[in-house]
């Protein structure tokens, strides 16, 4: 099923604000929120959590290594080759940026925590254990922190499965880091 990517002018009433916000955050409307424009609360709700999520206790590069785990975990080009961009831009090194794409491990120890307690919540479906929590915070997470997972997989929730279903195409600005989940060999 072919599903429209709206633009502010033929964006549904209720989407062409939200779609004015994506613009101002992106710097682009983002085929993803154009075709989430059909939906407008789905937008907003999307744009709402992506905002809220800005606010948590996680740097923007943990932030990003939420977001990156989780689109591998959720097989999602579209939105692996956007974070790919976006944690580029935010000074996240090449090396975490490849290591996150092919699902490895992290250098950095807290990081790798942060991907590992990320992974498992997915894996899970939230039912991980209290082995798992302590791991995650003897790392030198919180509890709060352990709840804002919840948030950045929520986000990655509505995005990955909007990809999924619409195959969303790839804007021109994410070309350079198109992503294609690699094959892994047991």
């Amino acid at each position: 099923m072919e599903f429209t990517i709206y633009n502010i002018e033929t964006a549904p009433a209720a989407s062409k604000e939200v779609l004015i916000q994506a613009k101002k955050t992106f710097g682009l409307i983002p085929n993803l929120e154009g075709i989430l424009a059909e939906a407008p609360a789905v937008l907003k709700a999307g744009m709402a959590l992506w905002n809220l999520f800005e606010t948590t206790n996680f740097t923007p590069i943990e932030q990003q290594v939420i977001y990156l785990t989780a689109n591998y975990e959720h097989d999602c080009c579209y939105c692996m080759a956007a974070h790919s961009g976006l944690a580029k831009i935010i000074g996240m090194t090449d090396k975490d940026i490849e290591a996150l794409r092919h699902g490895q491990p992290l250098a950095d120890h807290k990081l790798q925590a942060l991907r590992l307690f990320t992974k498992r919540m997915i894996e899970a479906r939230g039912w991980v254990n209290e082995s798992e929590i302590e791991e995650f915070l003897a790392a030198g997470y919180t509890k709060q922190q352990v709840l804002e997972v919840i948030l950045g997989i929520a986000v990655k929730i509505i995005h990955n499965y909007t990809n999924h279903i619409a195959e969303t195409p790839l804007d021109i600005a994410f070309q350079p880091y198109a992503w294609l989940k690699p094959t892994v060999i047991s």
